[in-house]
């Protein structure tokens, strides 16, 4: 029964978490001296709740979406509609997951705790009846490209920096995952081949179609290269150079 329970928390998707790496980053950028408060420790600690809360969001996920998935021609080999792991088991993991990753958020600082509490209330909102963004054209990409700002957040609390990151940067890094999420929709559509079969696995796909995807997807980038610009005609005009 772990390895149904390893696979479904998805540490393969761990990756993903580097968005948090930016955050840490741009401390570095407006805070120069940023070694003077700096605690790897709470970085360390961070990160590990990060992973445990959207492993939590992955479990949810699955769950939520284990019918679904039948219609998929990957995703129906997933632990819950294969038939490896009961419901039960897997809100039992959900439950356990979600504690130990706002526990562990709880104790880098407040403003880290909150940032972690909103990424997990992003994954219910994305994967909860009646709201379920996940099913909504549109606002399935832009819910669930909102965690890379909140990630970006993360990192940024996570080395002990009190100040709040600035919001262009932040507009710009969820528009960024925007576009990743549209191309990723886009795929997804042309890889299940048949509209009728799309639409079975993901309801928002009864919206949506290859154009209507496309334009999305030049949208959310030449929304990432506006609030880019506004970012560096405020801090940085040397940026547009290496731009």
């Amino acid at each position: 029964m772990l390895k149904p329970l390893i696979k479904l928390a998805r540490p393969d998707h761990w990756f993903k978490n580097v968005f948090v790496l930016p955050g840490i980053l741009l401390v570095f950028y407006f805070r120069p001296d940023f070694r003077e408060f700096i605690s790897y420790w709470t970085i360390i600690t961070g990160f590990a709740a990060v992973c445990l809360i959207a492993s939590s969001n992955y479990v949810l996920n699955e769950i939520l979406d284990s019918e679904k998935d039948l219609f998929h021609p990957e995703k129906k080999l997933r632990p819950i509609p294969s038939g490896e792991l009961s419901h039960r088991a897997a809100y039992i993991e959900f439950a356990v997951l979600s504690v130990l990753g706002l526990a562990a958020a709880a104790t880098v600082s407040p403003k880290f705790a909150a940032a972690g509490l909103s990424l997990w209330i992003m994954g219910l909102l994305y994967n909860v009846p009646p709201i379920r963004l996940k099913d909504r054209s549109y606002a399935d990409v832009l819910s669930e490209s909102v965690n890379n700002p909140i990630r970006m957040a993360l990192g940024w609390y996570s080395t002990g920096c009190t100040e709040n990151p600035t919001l262009s940067v932040l507009l710009a890094y969820w528009m960024f995952g925007s576009f990743l999420m549209a191309a990723k929709r886009f795929a997804e559509y042309r890889h299940i081949g048949d509209p009728g079969s799309a639409m079975r696995y993901r309801k928002s796909f009864g919206f949506y179609t290859e154009e209507r995807l496309l334009e999305s997807i030049i949208f959310y980038a030449s929304l990432f290269g506006m609030f880019s610009g506004v970012f560096i005609a405020r801090y940085r005009p040397q940026l547009v150079l290496a731009t």
